[in-house]
């Protein structure tokens, strides 16, 4: 066996060691990644929905705002409550 080999095969060794004890962070980051995403496209659909309906009429009114604003700030809490619940 050459120095060469034997100096891949530990790096790659202790590269896999290291791998699996950061297992953890690496979902953690995931489930992060996957928390912004459904957000946005929580918001990206409610925003939407609100634009289509208050187009109808060609104008947008205060009451349709604090419409949006009630619905934004549901899931945006509903998000919030999750996120503390996963961490109990």
């Amino acid at each position: 066996m050459k120095s060469n080999d034997f100096v891949s095969w530990i790096g790659s060794v202790v590269g896999g060691v290291f791998t699996a004890t950061q297992t953890n962070q690496i979902f953690q980051i995931v489930s992060l990644i996957a928390t912004i995403l459904s957000t946005s496209v929580a918001l990206a659909y409610t925003i939407w929905k609100w634009w289509r309906k208050a187009k109808e009429d060609g104008k947008i009114s205060e009451e349709e705002i604090d419409n949006l604003m009630d619905d934004v700030h549901q899931i945006v809490n509903k998000d919030k409550k999750e996120g503390e619940d996963k961490d109990e």
